[in-house]
């Protein structure tokens, strides 16, 4: 991954990491075209189009946005606050951090209820797992959510 103007505290590098397993339960959203670059510690995905595009994955409310051309310009955004605070939520993982929630390596803070089905944005809701294990959780999840409309009553069983 090339160096990015953002504290290392709030990426999680991808190196030594099999990609195939971390996107194989987003594959229905992703384009086959779409390589990982690097998640951040709060589970989002940033990826790269074959033309230097950035796409992130908003793990939270499940959705795929192109966010820019090329890695210079998203580079160019990171300077905008808001966009570095919606992409990395350094108030968060300085919050979650502080409530002694330390992330190892490979590890991203983990939703234990999505934002899409009224999870918060709030320490009480993360704890620390391994990011392949982040994504493989919410996957499914969200390929089920997809089609449900607006408002549907949701239960999960868990077995």
């Amino acid at each position: 991954m090339s160096k990015l103007d953002i504290r290392d505290d709030l990426l999680v590098p991808l190196d030594g990491i099999d990609l195939g397993s971390l996107v194989a339960t987003w594959r229905w959203l992703l384009y086959d075209s779409l390589q990982p670059w690097f998640a951040t510690a709060l589970g989002d995905l940033f990826l790269q189009g074959p033309e230097g595009q950035v796409w992130w994955l908003d793990v939270g409310v499940g959705e795929l946005r192109e966010v820019a051309h090329h890695a210079a310009e998203f580079r160019t955004l990171l300077e905008i606050s808001e966009n570095a605070a919606l992409w990395f939520g350094e108030v968060l993982v300085d919050q979650l951090r502080a409530a002694g929630l330390i992330l190892g390596p490979q590890e991203c803070y983990c939703y234990l209820l999505l934002p899409i089905l009224g999870g918060e944005y709030r320490q009480d809701n993360f704890w620390v797992r391994d990011v392949v294990t982040h994504f493989r959780i919410w996957g499914p999840i969200h390929q089920k959510l997809q089609s449900l409309p607006d408002g549907a009553a949701v239960e999960f069983v868990i077995e």
